[in-house]
């Protein structure tokens, strides 16, 4: 009797396996006759990913399940992953993971920015060194320097105090064109990338050439430098990255990170700060060569079993961090300071409606809801008021935003004190689903209208299209590309 398992009758398969051997040996025998003759059966046991030797208990050697799977891609040798691939041939030789970090950022887009600093010291910040230029650098600058100390080190340097509402616009430039190399692109701070070319191997056959296109690219597109590093690992790219800056470029091949590593000072490592460091150095241990000698757990018993852990692998130039991708968003918020502060209700409505835009655009365009709104207040002095309601269906739409977000003002705004921060919220995220909309003839016809903002405002810029209060915002703020030029400049996108 046939015994099925999930549809799948077993007996007839080793029937049919038996029949197979057999007639494999008889093939065998016709072969040992005439070892030039390759008969018709062979080719169909091939085809079908079994082995044509008569023997199932000697395993295949591997040159026989690589040319089983080239033959036919649907082989079992295939199928169970015990062939190599040609593919897994070159991804083995690729340093895939690339750290792509931009020279002195903010110092660099003030050079961009304002022509007449290019070629001349120039330090950003107040109080302290937020960024200094390389022509500033090579003359003993260092970032993080008080500005007094700085200066005597650097007497001509210019002294900028930063425009950060750009720096974000320039990273997002920056971000843009990487993307256009590979999907897999992770922000790690607002100047450092990290890629991963994994999979892209037959669209870039000159890998190194691809890489150099890029980082000319980002200089032709932006006027910034930027520096590559390319490894397996991202510990190990981003130490070659920054290297030989600025414009530097460096490629670590799969199997040479101990030799990259080895001469190099154990403050290049990431992870090892000027304590870490001082401590290694008390014991002798200058070098990431050195480092390497020692064991795990005297490490781990000198900084600690996490800490320890990580040193030892970093000094090997292991690292398990994969590249990783935006996710989204769980929750949006959009919020400003107010210099001075306001009790100036019309202009307080105002900013709120543009902040509620601000979330609504950005809803739209990770395709989500919002099912809950929140409105924060925060008085000069230092006084704080919050509150969130959920709303009766999901949008993002700006209009039913602001309406909500209007009477929790309304609620809130109850002291006879100046307002100093304005902030709008949204949680509780669900999928767009227009689906709700569709015998709803006013929000289908909003749902329109907001697309075609969008589409507008993606062409021409943001400030192409606003609502009426919003001319009354353009006369207390600055305006560029992307929006107003709000107190508080990252979370004005």
């Amino acid at each position: 009797m046939d015994v099925c398992v999930e549809n799948v009758f077993i007996t007839p398969a080793i029937e049919a396996i038996n029949v197979i051997q057999a007639t494999a040996e008889e093939n065998d025998r016709a072969a040992s006759s005439d070892p030039h003759r390759e008969t018709d059966t062979e080719q169909e046991t091939v085809a079908r990913g079994f082995s044509p030797a008569g023997s199932s208990e000697t395993p295949q050697p591997e040159t026989q399940k690589e040319t089983a799977a080239e033959k036919n891609p649907w082989s079992a040798w295939a199928w169970l992953g015990l062939c190599k691939t040609p593919t897994r041939k070159i991804f083995n030789t690729i340093p895939n993971i690339v750290h792509v970090d931009v020279d002195a950022f903010f110092a660099s887009v003030e050079q961009v920015l304002n022509p007449k600093l290019r070629g001349k010291p120039v330090l950003v910040g107040r109080g302290c060194v937020a960024s200094a230029s390389y022509e500033a650098k090579f003359l003993g600058v260092k970032t993080a320097m008080g500005f007094r100390e700085a200066l005597r080190v650097c007497p001509q340097a210019i002294v900028v105090p930063g425009q950060y509402e750009h720096y974000a616009d320039f990273a997002e430039r920056v971000r843009r064109i990487l993307e256009t190399y590979t999907p897999a692109v992770e922000t790690a701070a607002l100047d450092d990338f990290y890629l991963d070319f994994a999979g892209t191997e037959r669209l870039y056959p000159d890998y190194e050439a691809a890489l150099r296109r890029l980082q000319g690219e980002i200089r032709a597109r932006t006027g910034l430098s930027v520096s590559v590093g390319a490894a397996r690992t991202k510990v190990v790219a981003s130490i070659a990255s920054r290297l030989e800056r600025p414009r530097g470029f460096r490629m670590i091949a799969p199997g040479d990170e101990e030799t990259f590593l080895t001469p190099l000072p154990v403050e290049k490592l990431h992870g090892i700060g000027h304590v870490h460091a001082g401590a290694l150095a008390e014991r002798g241990i200058a070098t990431i060569g050195q480092l390497r000698q020692v064991p795990k757990p005297a490490l781990q018993a000198a900084f600690g079993e996490v800490i320890g852990q990580q040193i030892w692998e970093r000094a090997r130039g292991l690292d398990g961090r994969e590249v990783l991708l935006p996710s989204t968003p769980k929750s949006v918020s959009r919020e400003t300071t107010i210099e001075g502060g306001t009790i100036d209700t019309e202009f307080l409505g105002g900013l709120i409606e543009y902040l509620s835009e601000r979330i609504g655009s950005t809803l739209r365009e990770y395709g989500k809801q919002a099912r809950t709104i929140g409105l924060r207040i925060r008085y000069v002095d230092h006084f704080s008021a919050h509150q969130t309601v959920r709303l009766t269906k999901p949008t993002n739409d700006e209009r039913e935003l602001l309406a909500a977000a209007k009477d929790l003002f309304g609620k809130l705004f109850t002291r006879r004190v100046a307002v100093r921060l304005a902030g709008v919220s949204v949680t509780n995220l669900e999928a767009d689903r227009r689906q709700n909309e569709l015998f709803d003839t006013s929000a289908n016809r909003r749902w329109y209208l907001n697309r075609g903002l969008d589409s507008v405002r993606g062409r021409h810029g943001w400030n192409a299209v606003f609502y009426g209060k919003g001319l009354e915002l353009r006369e207390h703020y600055a305006t560029k590309p992307n929006g107003l030029v709000l107190s508080t400049p990252c979370l004005s996108r």
